[in-house]
């Protein structure tokens, strides 16, 4: 029964991962406290911000960012996600779980910041007009206290000529909440990153608190979760396909990407880990392995063509250069392989120098 345990307490732990596989921003890292962290930045004082254990919008203790009203009617606290870098000829969704306690004194903003390579600002309204200090909601009272919405708009290609998305979803009913004004925008000239942002501002009521969690940004491709899979939770589980696990005596099983120490799973991959495997073997399946280098038929390049291309390229033949190690990692199964058809390259080339070895020897006796 332990293993039987472990299995699921894994599964959910991963499924709250995985969840949001294609989510920009990661916010696994958020402790309890105060002041910046991990790219995160706080709005107003540190006194005004703080990181605490809380209910989520799905009744799961997570780590809450606080925005805490010192009475002063200025800046009362909120995040600001980091920059992430996007393509302006693309759509992205930015939303964010927000609540507010107490009363409804001072305003809760939700927006964004949209630069360009030289670090000019470039969010573009759909009037057309740039904007250096965008919200796609501004100083607005969410619809009741004590009680979670999904705050959620789009950023749109400059081109882009439909009409607004944005709404802000009730968290127990589901539905779109009318009556609040939210906007979506678009990418300027040149847009390059772009940043999520929400805040409480001039609330003079020391006592309110305004809650936010899970920032999230991401690109609309068809991969990125629904807004309805958003509402219903990590956990949940729905008739159009949503990846679940399941267990088969002690084997748990998952037909999703699964995601550790990050919220990104790259294309055409299963599984992304975020910091270092510890594992007694890892065995990997090769198709391929290069005996062919014995064959009478393979092309053994000389030794001066290696030397050439080694004083041209900076690195042996069919082996990844170190920029493009650097960029793509490398493939296990595959390098593996390549070194071995190097080693055996040199072994013929060793043979070989043998046999001339050898023939200077007898025509030297």
């Amino acid at each position: 029964m332990r293993m039987k345990s472990a299995c699921f307490v894994v599964a959910m732990t991963i499924s709250l991962t995985t969840f949001s596989q294609n989510n920009l921003l990661d916010t696994s890292n958020w402790t309890v406290g105060q002041g910046n962290i991990d790219g995160y930045s706080i709005y107003g004082p540190s006194a005004e911000n703080e990181r605490l254990n809380g209910i989520d919008p799905h009744n799961n203790t997570s780590v809450l960012w606080a925005g805490i009203p010192s009475g002063d009617g200025f800046q009362d606290g909120g995040v600001y996600s980091p920059y992430v870098s996007i393509e302006p000829t693309k759509t992205y969704r930015v939303s964010i779980w927000m609540k507010k306690t107490g009363s409804n004194v001072g305003g809760s903003y939700f927006g964004l910041h949209i630069k360009d390579s030289q670090g000019a600002h470039s969010a573009q309204s759909f009037g057309g007009s740039i904007n250096s200090n965008p919200y796609f909601m501004s100083n607005k009272q969410l619809p009741q206290l004590d009680k979670w919405y999904l705050l959620v708009a789009f950023v749109h290609p400059t081109g882009y000529s439909g009409a607004s998305q944005a709404a802000i979803y009730d968290a127990e009913t589901g539905a779109a909440v009318t009556g609040i004004s939210i906007n979506d925008y678009k990418f300027g000239p040149g847009s390059s990153t772009l940043r999520n942002r929400a805040l409480l501002w001039k609330d003079t009521n020391v006592g309110d608190r305004q809650y936010h969690w899970n920032p999230a940004i991401y690109e609309v491709d068809g991969q990125e979760p629904s807004i309805q899979e958003l509402l219903d939770g990590p956990n949940s589980s729905t008739e159009s396909g949503t990846s679940v696990w399941s267990e088969d005596n002690t084997t748990a099983s998952y037909n999703g990407e699964v995601a550790i120490g990050t919220n990104a799973v790259p294309a055409g991959f299963k599984l992304a880990v975020e910091g270092k495997i510890r594992t007694r073997e890892v065995r990997v399946d090769q198709d391929t392995w290069p005996d062919y280098v014995f064959k009478e038929a393979y092309n053994l390049a000389s030794l001066e063509q290696i030397q050439k291309h080694i004083k041209e390229k900076g690195h042996l033949p069919n082996i990844p250069s170190a920029v493009e190690v650097q960029a793509n990692g490398i493939e296990l199964g595959e390098m593996n392989k390549l070194l071995l058809e190097k080693i055996e390259e040199l072994t013929l080339h060793i043979i070989q120098l043998n046999e001339e070895v050898q023939k200077l020897k007898e025509d030297l006796n």
